[in-house]
């Protein structure tokens, strides 16, 4: 193993425990917002949209164990918690490695980075300290890389979140705020408007009975009979529950067409057109007239 190796190789152990802690991270803050938002009855409230309210009754996981509510929920903390990790460690200081391995091993404290610097130079002395730089290196046991009172800290955080989450979950705890209160919280936040908790169609065009008459001009098209006299003959008006086709008369509907009579046939024979007028070559009347009468006659 050369300086080389070494060193790469605490560098991939160093960023597998970055990772490590950015993972305790997301998932202390995904179970964190679930929680909150458990408690407010978010995942009731979404279920009253109209883009959910289909799937209110709908469940999944073995034995219906995830209800809708609970992975629209899932779903909105993981999309934050992503944000909000990428957010918290973005002004993470990068480390600097070879500082941070002679931090961790203080054996190697000035030694490390003075045979990396002079890695391709060769005498007795460089080689001299290279060869204990390696041998110290064999031994190094890669654990000690971890930052223990980081990875403490944030393992307790999230065994305390995650028995809070459980708790809440099994206990199904909620506080007293319903999703009518939280449509009323919307509705008084300026320039906001609930699109999804406007006024329906039915309420824009209320049925029948469901409103006064406004102006007394509501006409009711399907209720008694409209009789009007025409013709000295008596003929109802009124339109038929679920028609769309206007006006008819009262059992028009049953009445058979007219049959059909066809015209009587005529002789075929030579018409001459209205329109035609004589103007022939002057001299030459009585050629083209007899020309004319002989292919007529064929």
């Amino acid at each position: 193993m050369d300086i080389d190796n070494f060193v790469e190789k605490q560098e991939a152990t160093v960023n597998k425990y970055q990772r490590i802690y950015k993972i305790i991270d997301l998932t202390i803050i995904t179970l964190t917002l679930f929680t909150i938002l458990k408690i407010l009855s978010i995942d009731l409230f979404l279920l009253t949209l109209r883009t959910f309210e289909l799937y209110a009754d709908s469940t999944y996981g073995p034995s219906g164990m995830i209800s809708a509510g609970g992975l629209l929920l899932a779903a909105i903390s993981i999309l934050f918690a992503i944000i909000l990790t990428f957010a918290f460690h973005y002004r993470d200081r990068k480390v600097v490695l070879i500082p941070f391995i002679e931090e961790r091993f203080p054996v190697l404290q000035e030694k490390l980075r003075t045979a990396f610097d002079n890695r391709d130079v060769h005498n007795i002395i460089s080689d001299d300290l290279m060869g204990n730089v390696l041998d110290v290196a064999s031994k190094i046991d890669n654990s000690k890389l971890i930052e223990k009172k980081r990875l403490k800290r944030s393992m307790t955080l999230l065994l305390a979140v995650l028995v809070m989450f459980t708790t809440i979950n099994v206990l199904d705890y909620r506080t007293g705020v319903t999703p009518e209160d939280i449509n009323s919280f919307i509705d008084e936040i300026p320039l906001i408007s609930s699109g999804e908790n406007g006024t329906s169609p039915d309420e824009q065009f209320p049925l029948e009975g469901e409103a006064g008459d406004t102006g007394g001009n509501s006409e009711d098209l399907v209720g008694e009979t409209a009789i009007i006299v025409v013709e000295g003959e008596e003929v109802d008006l009124s339109l038929p529950p679920g028609a769309g086709t206007g006006f008819t008369e009262s059992g028009d509907e049953e009445s058979l067409p007219p049959e059909f009579e066809s015209s009587s046939a005529y002789e075929v024979g030579r018409i001459s057109s209205p329109a035609y007028y004589e103007q022939l070559p002057e001299g030459y009347e009585s050629i083209i007239k007899e020309y004319f009468e002989q292919m007529a006659s064929n």
